[in-house]
């Protein structure tokens, strides 16, 4: 039994700057490690308010990854408030079960029914992403879909979508194997094998899969020994008709300094872009968590964190973290001031906020009294053509956004439709004057 274990895990952790220095000296160094046995680790904190700041789902694959790098392998963590031996016991039997039942079927592919189709929240931002990921899961290893490369922002989904295609496979075709990676565990792995030149256990490991996700691909800039072996290895598994599965925060061509080969086969298979949640589903995830904890919220404490958290999942989570945390040692008292203290660092009036195509959309109906359905409708009426030009003139303006892009968002509109809405805009003082006012209300 590694008794210091947890403590070895601490100096990594200390290190790693995803950690806040708050939660890492007043939360996690005064935990302590109870048990570890066969692959089941143990860890109790303090009290019931530092057991939820650990499982906060952004801080569990950072404990996780120390961890297993200490541990030079796999490790099942649990968390249990101190003295709670009822809640140790169960930890430790549940956990064996887990890991017995893991030994039957795929080892080590890290996927649980945490991250599943099921419980996977679609919206407009995802939706399309999510009915190809089904796809995949449906036909692992078909031609056309292979790979599937998901492209975003941090904290959208990407992993939770990769996570529950595997599960999905893996619960269908029972003879299949899994392997879930991220990029850092694939270099270390790789790394490491250079230093005891035992390429063929590697090799072993990453080529005689079906499956194979690897997440944060970027990671592997700069790294040319490991690319080539990656690139080596994803030519083997495509060849054989095997399934590979690539997260990124960059599309393929924006992958500077990136093996072109490479990137090209990225080109190859599904690229799917999952675009920052909008309000409607946020909402529908924040509402999902209360649920699943029981708790309830007044209307007016969920519509402001939805409102004004818009960038990423993981930060919508976070808030909700800190608020249902506040309930279990308040009582269950909490009002829409409280929560705007709570949440002050994440939400403030200096803090600028994420702005997307549906925001943009969504005020320029406000302000011409406009419905979105009727502007992305074929009517052609002087008032809503010109509240659509001027939502094209913003996404444009404000986002970047390419003109087929803009078009898809007012129902697949041609790119000269697009321009011309532009234009129309930008030779028109009066439009150019409100598409202004308009832009200043957002940024407010």
């Amino acid at each position: 039994m590694n008794s210091d274990l947890w403590d070895k895990s601490l100096k990594i952790m200390a290190l790693d700057k995803r950690i806040e220095q708050t939660v890492y000296d007043s939360i996690l160094s005064k935990s302590k490690q109870v048990h570890f046995d066969d692959g089941v680790l143990v860890i109790a904190a303090r009290d019931d308010f530092s057991l939820n700041i650990i499982k906060n789902e952004n801080l569990i694959p950072v404990i996780n990854e120390a961890v297993d790098h200490v541990n030079e392998g796999p490790v099942t963590v649990k968390f249990i408030k101190a003295g709670d031996e009822n809640s140790l016991r169960s930890s430790v039997i549940s956990s064996k079960k887990v890991i017995a039942n893991s030994n039957n079927m795929n080892s080590g592919s890290k996927l649980t029914d945490e991250y599943t189709f099921e419980n996977f929240i679609v919206g407009d931002c995802n939706r399309f992403a999510h009915a190809s990921a089904v796809s995949v899961a449906n036909n692992p290893g078909s031609r056309q879909r292979n790979p599937f490369y998901l492209w975003g922002n941090s904290g959208l989904g990407k992993t939770h979508l990769m996570k529950a295609i595997g599960y999905a496979i893996q619960n269908k075709f029972k003879n299949k194997i899994v392997l879930y990676t991220t990029c850092e565990e694939f270099t270390s792995a790789f790394v490491q094998c250079r230093m005891s030149n035992d390429y063929d256990s590697f090799r072993n490991k990453y080529r005689n899969v079906d499956v194979l996700m690897i997440d944060d691909i970027q990671f592997l800039i700069g790294k040319k020994e490991t690319i080539n072996e990656f690139f080596n290895t994803f030519e083997t598994l495509v060849n054989s008709g095997k399934q590979i599965i690539i997260s990124s925060d960059k599309a393929p061509n924006n992958l500077i300094d990136f093996d072109a080969r490479l990137t090209s086969r990225f080109q190859n298979g599904i690229l799917m872009d999952i675009q920052p949640p909008d309000f409607e589903t946020r909402k529908a995830i924040f509402l999902s968590k209360a649920a699943n904890d029981d708790l309830t919220l007044s209307e007016d404490i969920t519509d402001y964190v939805c409102e004004n958290i818009t960038t990423n999942i993981r930060e919508l989570n976070g808030a909700y973290n800190t608020i249902s945390s506040y309930v279990s040692l308040s009582n269950g008292v909490i009002d829409i001031e409280i929560v705007k203290n709570l949440l002050s660092s994440i939400i403030s009036p200096n803090k600028k906020k994420y702005v997307t195509p549906d925001m943009i959309i969504n005020a320029v109906s406000r302000y011409y009294d406009v419905s979105v359905d009727n502007m992305k409708s074929t009517k052609r009426n002087a008032g809503i053509a010109n509240a659509r030009s001027v939502a094209m003139y913003l996404m444009r303006d404000i986002l970047d956004l390419t003109l087929e892009n803009i078009g898809s968002y007012f129902g697949n509109r041609k790119h000269t439709t697009v321009i011309n809405s532009i234009n129309n805009v930008d030779e028109n003082k009066d439009l150019k004057k409100e598409a202004e006012d308009i832009k200043k209300r957002i940024n407010e």
